[in-house]
């Protein structure tokens, strides 16, 4: 039997290694005929090279059948064929069955793009055949076996697509599963070593439910990734069932088995069977033909061999496709032969997903007979993921970063851990809407920007050229933007320009009240004070109407003015207790008087400026607008370069400027009514184009960050940062040091961005209405801007009255005095105690003996008399008589006043007789005073 077959040029390589292995087959089986082939690869060119490479075959070996592998009819040939009555059979792709079963599978999922992986260049290009009639969604068809990188081609693909699907032999699939998993950047080796880990930074295989996994032979036992693959979908054959339906040993469907081995030997040997069983056996056909002469219409009968051809359970007909219809110049019996001859395997595909479970559990459904039977009631559809943009910008999406180091900080699978208000907002959008996502930043610029060629960068460039499916970011509702992109309603109703600056760090003294008059004022009230002291202590002195000089005039007990009660007085003045007793004489009155009046004046002085010095310094406050900012000069303030805020001044510049423009050419081009035009002033400020020039002399500030740290460094508060309001807010809810001050301005809203007429626009926007309404969005609002973390700051004077650093001093000096107090004690205490023990020394009594002559008795009294007058004269003061003289007392002797004790009874301690002086035992403590100077016992 000579069979010639038709191919493809891309089957030609596992043609040939196929056909020798199902030829070496067939003669191990002894079917009682020996097969001989020959190949014709069809070219498909103009020119006839395809008939005369067929006819030189039918011309030299001849042709009993042709098998036809080809993707594409060939009339001229399959005309040529029938013309010379040879057998003809068309055999389906292989792949036919596994495309038509993975499409009515993603149906299932709802599937609307799929990007397929094939291990080699003829599945490749069976599969771009079949696809080219038409399949029910977006497909990428990509070869693994190529030179060029598909890894790197899908990694780079925007948008990603949503399911991928590999298509290969059981050995194969172990390879591009590598591949898609594991960095491109590792070797092969390294790899390896980390094969622990399911997905690496830049992998593909990172959610395996994306996944289908299609197996091209019976070998799926082979692949050796079933744990990091669990939840991938996966299609197998069942090797004992189609060994069965070939009726072939069990082991034939095992190792080497292909399904175009199997149908090439399953078709070649029913030719065999039928051939042997028919009443003459078909002898090849040979003819001379070449591509000039023409094929006649005439059909040669076919040998009845051809109908006693019976196919096997495994070889089925394939249904009609819109590829195997027939031209409309051929009849319809022809047309319908056509059909006919299509043959394909047939085989169960099961589906199911890789799972730790039984496989009754995991088995999702079944190919059979062209249709697809569901094990399960539905199948669901894999979580859908998308690629979310958004950029830095506080408190909106930003990093985690290392306390000490401020480094990013990352997760254990190298992803990068966002934070803010935004990331919570896209985390509830994934929950409610059953999505998975992605968090992806620019790599050139931030929110988006477009320069001179009309390209964007940022967010809204990643949107345009589909790096991104959405964006939620701190993106402002700009009129350009949105020429390239769709705005959603807004999640972040009012937000604009605001200032901060630092609060003004008040110079604190615990002597803050001395500060309220200056130095030569508390040196004249000094000055002052002494003065009228010591006049009050002169005028007391030689005053003759003084209480000192007049006892006549004041019998009773009056205050002396000595220079110590002077200097009290004048002291005590300046307290609401007053000196006390003021002088007796009219000068000293009227000196007190004036004093008195002095005080007065200086008290309410000190008060009134005090209470206004504090007053004024509470009210001192920067300023409160941008009007105000923009005509003063001490205080500079920047912006970030190349910000919204940045953009904002630069625009209103540009209006001053137009409208003064526009001002001036009417002015000057008016004729008939410039009197309307005579105005001193221009009827516009150009405060704009002064705020501009005073950022850029201040220089920009390349991000918020260093902004704010320039503002905290400036406690005299004179740095400002002008920038997005809701940034500042969240900035001073963190730093005690910074204050908001002015309104906010130039307000617009923050809303999320889609690409231009995206599918996803209404399900998020729908999605954003929800949440207002349930209050998300205020909930967001508390947690970001939380306004009691503000009571941790230390309260400043303005809020807790004024602090103990600033009146410190006042309790410094009234401890002073306690202190000296306490140390003047002690030196009147150890004063006292010396005193009293050289006065009990000086002050003994000295007793006559009893034995003494008279003489000695009598020089003895006369000289104590004269000490006694001469102690008398010093202790007794110089007092005065009713008419002003001094008067004198009535001297006694010392021996008088011990015998008659001025009438008092004599103390019994004294005993006389015997010429001894015997005391009484007695303790020295009991002690007391003679009254004329002198100590007995």
């Amino acid at each position: 039997l000579l069979v010639a077959f038709w191919i493809e040029p891309v089957q030609r390589a596992e043609f040939e290694a196929d056909i020798a292995v199902v030829l070496k087959e067939l003669e191990t089986l002894q079917l009682g005929a020996s097969i001989a082939d020959a190949t014709v690869e069809l070219t498909h060119a103009k020119d006839g090279e395809d008939i005369e490479n067929f006819c030189d075959i039918l011309s030299t070996v001849g042709s009993t059948v042709i098998v036809d592998l080809s993707y594409n009819r060939w009339l001229q040939g399959q005309q040529l064929a029938r013309a010379q009555g040879i057998g003809y059979v068309r055999l389906d792709t292989i792949l036919r069955p596994f495309l038509d079963m993975f499409g009515d599978f993603m149906r299932q999922k709802r599937a609307n793009n799929v990007a397929m992986i094939f291990q080699s260049t003829r599945d490749a290009t069976e599969a771009m055949q079949q696809l080219l009639d038409g399949y029910p969604f977006r497909t990428l068809i990509l070869d693994a076996s190529g030179n060029e990188d598909f890894v790197q081609r899908l990694s780079s693909l925007r948008p990603p697509p949503t399911y991928y699907a590999m298509f290969a032999r059981g050995s194969s699939m172990n390879s591009i599963y590598e591949r898609v998993s594991w960095p491109t950047s590792l070797p092969f080796k390294a790899r390896n070593l980390t094969r622990s880990f399911q997905v690496e930074k830049g992998g593909l295989f990172q959610r395996p439910a994306e996944w289908h996994l299609v197996f091209l032979d019976t070998r799926d036992r082979v692949f050796k990734y079933k744990r990091q693959v669990e939840f991938a979908t996966r299609f197998t054959l069942n090797a004992r069932a189609i060994c069965r339906s070939m009726q072939m040993r069990d082991v034939y469907c095992t190792s080497g088995f292909t399904l175009q081995r199997g149908l090439l030997l399953d078709v070649i040997r029913s030719l065999v069977d039928a051939a042997l069983v028919s009443e003459k056996f078909p002898q090849p056909v040979h003819t001379e033909c070449n591509a000039s002469a023409e094929v006649s219409d005439k059909t040669r009968d076919v040998n009845p061999w051809m109908d006693n051809v019976h196919w096997s359970n495994f070889v089925g007909y394939a249904s009609p496709s819109e590829e195997s219809a027939a031209p409309p110049a051929l009849q319809q019996s022809e047309q319908q032969q056509l059909e006919e001859e299509l043959l394909t395997f047939v085989a169960n595909i099961s589906a199911g997903y890789y799972s730790n479970e039984h496989e009754a559990k995991t088995d999702l459904a079944i190919w059979s007979m062209g249709q697809l039977r569901l094990l399960n009631e539905t199948i669901s559809p894999s979580r859908r993921f998308f690629r979310v943009g958004t950029a830095e910008s506080l408190p909106w999406s930003y990093l985690r970063r290392h306390p000490q180091t401020h480094e990013p900080m990352r997760t254990r699978s190298g992803a990068l851990i966002w934070e803010g208000y935004c990331i919570d907002f896209i985390a509830r959008l994934a929950e409610r809407l059953n999505f998975g996502y992605e968090i992806v930043a620019p790599e050139t610029g931030h929110m988006g920007e477009r320069n001179e060629q009309g390209e964007w960068d940022g967010v809204i460039g990643d949107l345009i050229t589909g790096e991104t499916d959405f964006a939620v970011a701190a993106l402002k509702m700009y009129s350009e933007r949105e020429e390239v992109v769709d705005f959603l309603p807004p999640y972040f109703e009012q937000t604009g320009i605001s200032i901060v600056m630092r609060k003004p760090m008040r110079k604190t003294s615990l002597f803050k009240f001395m500060t309220v008059l200056r130095v030569e004022v508390w040196v004249s009230i000094v000055a002052a004070l002494i003065g009228t002291a010591l006049m009050i202590w002169f005028m007391d002195k030689y005053s003759p109407y003084s209480s000192r000089n007049n006892r006549e005039a004041y019998p009773y007990e009056c205050r002396e003015f000595t220079l110590r009660e002077s200097f009290w007085f004048a002291l005590t003045s300046f307290t609401p207790q007053g000196g006390g007793e003021a002088p007796k004489a009219v000068s000293g009155r009227l000196l007190v008087a004036a004093y008195w009046l002095f005080v007065v004046l200086m008290l309410a002085t000190f008060t009134a400026n005090l209470a206004a010095f504090l007053t004024v310094e509470r009210m001192q406050a920067p300023v409160q607008s941008l009007e105000q900012l923009a005509r003063q000069s001490r205080i500079n303030y920047t912006v970030v370069e190349n910000s919204d805020t940045h953009h904002y001044f630069m625009n209103m510049k540009f209006a001053e400027d137009t409208l003064y423009r526009m001002w001036k050419e009417m002015a000057l081009n008016a004729s008939r009514d410039f009197r309307k035009f005579r105005i001193w002033d221009y009827p516009i400020k150009e405060q704009y184009g002064h705020i501009l020039l005073a950022i850029n002399s201040s220089k920009p500030v390349r991000n918020a960050s260093e902004g704010f740290a320039n503002v905290d460094a400036h406690g005299n508060a004179d740095y400002a940062f002008i920038h997005d309001s809701a940034e500042i807010k969240y900035e001073v809810t963190r730093n005690c040091n910074l204050t908001e001050v002015g309104e906010v301005f130039a307000e617009q809203p923050y809303a999320v961005a889609v690409q231009q007429g995206s599918h996803l626009g209404d399900e998020l926007s729908y999605a954003i209405l929800e949440l207002q309404k349930d209050r998300f969005f205020e909930q967001l609002r508390v947690k970001y801007w939380n306004q009691s973390k503000l009571r941790d700051c230390p309260l400043s004077e303005d809020q807790e009255g004024i602090t103990l650093e600033s009146l410190g001093g006042v309790f410094i000096a009234t401890l002073f005095g306690l202190i000296m107090a306490m140390v003047t004690l002690g030196f009147e205490i150890v004063y006292y105690q010396k005193k009293q023990k050289a006065l009990a020394l000086s002050l003994i009594t000295k007793v006559k003996p009893i034995n003494m002559d008279d003489s000695t008795k009598i020089a003895w009294l006369e000289a104590t008399d004269k000490e006694y007058e001469k102690d008398l004269v010093k202790a007794a003061p110089n007092k005065k008589d009713s008419k002003g003289k001094k008067g004198t007392k009535a001297l006694t002797t010392p021996a008088v006043e011990a015998g008659t004790f001025r009438g008092k009874k004599m103390p019994a301690s004294i005993t006389l007789g015997d010429g001894h002086f015997k005391p009484r035992p007695r303790d020295h403590i009991n002690v007391r005073r003679n009254p004329h100077g002198g100590y007995m016992e």
